[in-house]
Protein backbone atom coordinates (compact mmCIF):
# COMPACT_ATOMS: atom_id res chain seq x y z
CA UNK A 1 0.00 0.00 0.00
CA UNK A 2 2.79 2.25 1.32
CA UNK A 3 4.58 1.63 -2.54
CA UNK A 4 1.22 2.11 -4.59
CA UNK A 5 0.72 5.64 -2.52
CA UNK A 6 4.63 6.84 -3.30
CA UNK A 7 3.95 6.33 -6.94
CA UNK A 8 0.90 7.97 -7.32
CA UNK A 9 2.34 10.98 -5.76
CA UNK A 10 5.27 10.81 -7.68
CA UNK A 11 2.89 10.00 -11.36
CA UNK A 12 0.92 13.43 -9.83
CA UNK A 13 3.69 15.68 -9.94
CA UNK A 14 5.77 14.04 -12.52
CA UNK A 15 5.24 16.98 -14.78
CA UNK A 16 5.36 20.36 -12.71
CA UNK A 17 4.78 23.48 -13.13
CA UNK A 18 2.09 23.20 -15.76
CA UNK A 19 1.26 26.84 -15.09
CA UNK A 20 5.06 28.27 -15.64
CA UNK A 21 5.85 27.33 -19.49
CA UNK A 22 8.17 29.64 -20.48
CA UNK A 23 8.07 30.56 -24.60
CA UNK A 24 9.75 28.75 -27.05
CA UNK A 25 11.80 30.19 -29.86
CA UNK A 26 11.33 28.24 -33.14
CA UNK A 27 14.58 28.69 -35.06
CA UNK A 28 16.79 27.13 -37.71
CA UNK A 29 19.08 24.51 -37.00
CA UNK A 30 22.09 25.84 -38.32
CA UNK A 31 21.94 28.91 -36.65
CA UNK A 32 20.78 27.51 -33.00
CA UNK A 33 23.99 25.74 -33.29
CA UNK A 34 26.19 28.26 -34.09
CA UNK A 35 25.41 30.14 -31.11
CA UNK A 36 28.76 31.54 -29.68
CA UNK A 37 27.69 32.00 -25.84
CA UNK A 38 26.40 28.42 -25.12
CA UNK A 39 28.45 25.67 -23.65
CA UNK A 40 27.62 22.34 -24.51
CA UNK A 41 26.92 19.63 -22.03
CA UNK A 42 26.36 17.06 -24.11
CA UNK A 43 25.47 16.87 -27.64
CA UNK A 44 24.07 13.83 -29.30
CA UNK A 45 25.27 14.25 -32.33
CA UNK A 46 29.33 13.59 -31.16
CA UNK A 47 28.83 11.93 -28.53
CA UNK A 48 26.12 9.33 -29.14
CA UNK A 49 23.70 7.74 -26.55
CA UNK A 50 26.39 7.34 -23.92
CA UNK A 51 24.89 6.54 -20.75
CA UNK A 52 21.75 7.50 -21.44
CA UNK A 53 19.53 5.44 -20.56
CA UNK A 54 15.40 4.50 -20.36
CA UNK A 55 12.90 4.97 -17.03
CA UNK A 56 9.80 4.37 -17.33
CA UNK A 57 6.79 3.72 -14.57
CA UNK A 58 7.53 -0.06 -15.43
CA UNK A 59 9.92 0.27 -12.38
CA UNK A 60 7.59 0.63 -9.94
CA UNK A 61 4.77 -1.90 -12.36
CA UNK A 62 3.45 0.79 -14.68
CA UNK A 63 2.41 -0.21 -18.74
CA UNK A 64 4.53 2.78 -20.28
CA UNK A 65 7.03 1.92 -22.78
CA UNK A 66 9.74 4.09 -24.40
CA UNK A 67 13.01 3.57 -26.57
CA UNK A 68 15.90 6.02 -27.29
CA UNK A 69 17.92 5.70 -30.38
CA UNK A 70 20.10 7.44 -32.81
CA UNK A 71 18.87 8.79 -36.21
CA UNK A 72 20.95 8.63 -39.41
CA UNK A 73 21.52 12.35 -38.98
CA UNK A 74 23.05 11.61 -34.73
CA UNK A 75 19.97 12.90 -33.23
CA UNK A 76 18.87 11.34 -30.45
CA UNK A 77 14.72 9.49 -30.92
CA UNK A 78 12.79 9.81 -28.13
CA UNK A 79 9.82 7.73 -28.42
CA UNK A 80 6.87 5.61 -27.29
CA UNK A 81 3.57 5.18 -25.50
CA UNK A 82 2.56 6.68 -21.65
CA UNK A 83 -0.05 4.41 -20.01
CA UNK A 84 -2.20 5.37 -16.89
CA UNK A 85 -1.83 1.53 -16.10
CA UNK A 86 -1.41 0.31 -12.87
CA UNK A 87 -0.67 3.84 -11.70
CA UNK A 88 1.38 4.47 -14.33
CA UNK A 89 1.84 7.65 -16.31
CA UNK A 90 5.53 8.30 -17.65
CA UNK A 91 8.20 8.09 -19.50
CA UNK A 92 12.06 9.15 -19.71
CA UNK A 93 15.37 9.19 -20.45
CA UNK A 94 18.19 10.31 -18.17
CA UNK A 95 21.97 10.34 -17.39
CA UNK A 96 23.99 9.91 -14.65
CA UNK A 97 27.17 11.09 -13.87
CA UNK A 98 28.16 11.21 -10.11
CA UNK A 99 31.65 9.98 -10.80
CA UNK A 100 32.33 12.70 -12.96
CA UNK A 101 29.63 15.58 -12.21
CA UNK A 102 28.99 18.24 -15.40
CA UNK A 103 30.48 21.52 -14.01
CA UNK A 104 28.07 24.71 -14.25
CA UNK A 105 30.36 27.98 -14.75
CA UNK A 106 29.16 30.68 -11.95
CA UNK A 107 27.94 33.54 -14.54
CA UNK A 108 25.16 30.30 -16.22
CA UNK A 109 21.76 31.81 -15.72
CA UNK A 110 20.06 28.77 -17.83
CA UNK A 111 19.94 25.44 -19.46
CA UNK A 112 19.51 25.79 -23.53
CA UNK A 113 17.74 22.37 -25.19
CA UNK A 114 18.04 22.19 -28.95
CA UNK A 115 14.99 19.82 -29.89
CA UNK A 116 12.41 18.97 -32.62
CA UNK A 117 9.21 18.77 -30.47
CA UNK A 118 5.67 16.71 -31.26
CA UNK A 119 3.78 19.59 -30.16
CA UNK A 120 3.54 17.79 -26.71
CA UNK A 121 4.64 19.11 -22.99
CA UNK A 122 8.02 17.22 -21.76
CA UNK A 123 10.03 18.47 -18.27
CA UNK A 124 13.78 18.56 -17.81
CA UNK A 125 15.12 18.05 -14.55
CA UNK A 126 18.59 17.95 -12.66
CA UNK A 127 20.04 16.62 -9.35
CA UNK A 128 22.61 18.30 -7.76
CA UNK A 129 24.93 16.86 -5.00
CA UNK A 130 23.47 19.07 -2.52
CA UNK A 131 20.38 16.59 -2.13
CA UNK A 132 18.30 13.56 -2.94
CA UNK A 133 16.00 16.28 -4.58
CA UNK A 134 16.00 17.47 -8.50
CA UNK A 135 15.05 20.70 -9.78
CA UNK A 136 12.56 20.57 -12.95
CA UNK A 137 10.89 22.92 -15.43
CA UNK A 138 8.20 22.07 -17.88
CA UNK A 139 8.26 23.42 -21.53
CA UNK A 140 5.92 23.29 -24.20
CA UNK A 141 6.77 21.92 -27.77
CA UNK A 142 5.41 23.47 -31.10
CA UNK A 143 5.38 20.23 -33.20
CA UNK A 144 6.23 20.58 -36.85
CA UNK A 145 9.29 20.07 -39.01
CA UNK A 146 11.58 22.98 -37.21
CA UNK A 147 13.98 22.93 -34.81
CA UNK A 148 13.12 24.91 -31.33
CA UNK A 149 15.56 25.96 -28.79
CA UNK A 150 14.21 25.50 -25.45
CA UNK A 151 15.61 27.98 -22.80
CA UNK A 152 15.16 27.55 -19.03
CA UNK A 153 16.59 29.97 -16.22
CA UNK A 154 17.27 28.26 -13.65
CA UNK A 155 15.70 30.60 -11.01
CA UNK A 156 12.32 28.50 -12.46
CA UNK A 157 13.33 25.25 -11.85
CA UNK A 158 11.82 23.77 -8.70
CA UNK A 159 13.02 21.17 -6.20
CA UNK A 160 10.93 18.06 -5.80
CA UNK A 161 11.45 14.87 -4.18
CA UNK A 162 9.42 11.73 -4.98
CA UNK A 163 6.29 13.81 -5.90
CA UNK A 164 6.22 16.41 -3.43
CA UNK A 165 7.78 19.83 -3.15
CA UNK A 166 11.10 20.79 -1.45
CA UNK A 167 11.48 23.31 0.42
CA UNK A 168 14.82 24.68 -0.54
CA UNK A 169 15.55 27.79 -3.27
CA UNK A 170 15.22 26.96 -6.97
CA UNK A 171 18.22 25.48 -8.58
CA UNK A 172 20.82 28.26 -8.38
CA UNK A 173 23.68 26.80 -10.65
CA UNK A 174 25.07 23.62 -8.64
CA UNK A 175 27.01 21.11 -10.38
CA UNK A 176 24.92 18.41 -12.28
CA UNK A 177 24.86 14.58 -11.49
CA UNK A 178 22.52 13.86 -12.96
CA UNK A 179 19.84 14.65 -15.66
CA UNK A 180 16.65 13.85 -16.87
CA UNK A 181 13.84 14.37 -19.69
CA UNK A 182 10.22 13.09 -18.86
CA UNK A 183 6.67 13.11 -20.21
CA UNK A 184 3.92 12.88 -17.82
CA UNK A 185 0.64 14.59 -18.99
CA UNK A 186 -1.64 12.76 -16.57
CA UNK A 187 -3.06 11.07 -19.99
CA UNK A 188 -2.27 8.18 -22.44
CA UNK A 189 -0.46 9.14 -25.12
CA UNK A 190 1.89 8.37 -28.09
CA UNK A 191 4.84 10.58 -28.53
CA UNK A 192 8.33 11.32 -30.17
CA UNK A 193 10.86 14.19 -29.72
CA UNK A 194 13.97 14.62 -31.46
CA UNK A 195 16.89 16.13 -28.72
CA UNK A 196 20.50 17.30 -30.67
CA UNK A 197 22.26 18.78 -27.49
CA UNK A 198 22.10 19.77 -23.62
CA UNK A 199 24.02 23.51 -23.31
CA UNK A 200 23.88 26.68 -20.44
CA UNK A 201 24.43 30.30 -21.30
Amino acid sequence: MRIILIFTILITSCMSNPNKNIDTHSTDHKDAKSDSTSVILYRFSEQGKGNWRIQDDVVMGGRSDSQLKITAENQAHFSGRVSLENNGGFCSIHQTVEKNPYVIAEKSVAFVLLVKGDGKAYNFRVRTPNGRHSYGFTFPTTGGDKWETITIPFNRMEATYRGESVEVPNYAGENILEMQLLIGNKKEETFEILIESIAVI
